[in-house]
């Protein structure tokens, strides 16, 4: 999986960089575990200096054969932001995963689609 980090407005530490890591993109390569997937996170310091609940994370997840996925979310710091946009994109990537399985079985369960005939 290929992950694109940048930071708009704001230096990426390491300290952010291993954070991204342990909390956004491990969650989200269980999800992909293709070559071709791709998570592109911005993280965003939309009023600079001036502060307030300014800072987002912007992520963008590209998966073979599904559209992609893309959440914001806005906090008053880094960290916040990175953990409910995880949160939203595991529920976004579980809902199309599902979808997606619905569809290649007609809406039956695994077990039950193996006795259907197909015409």
């Amino acid at each position: 999986m290929k992950v694109l980090l940048r930071g708009v407005h704001l230096d990426l530490s390491d300290n952010i960089r291993a954070y991204v890591d342990e909390h956004l993109v491990a969650h989200i390569e269980r999800f992909a575990d293709d070559e071709a997937a791709e998570i592109d996170i911005s993280l965003v310091d939309t009023n600079g200096p001036k502060g307030g609940v300014d800072k987002e994370c912007r992520v963008t997840v590209r998966l073979p054969g599904f559209s992609a996925v893309h959440v914001t979310e806005t906090a008053d710091s880094l960290f916040p932001a990175i953990d409910a946009s995880r949160d939203r994109l595991e529920r976004s990537l579980k809902r199309s995963l599902e979808k997606r399985r619905d569809v290649q079985t007609n809406g039956l369960p695994q077990d039950l689609s193996a006795d259907v005939p197909t015409y």
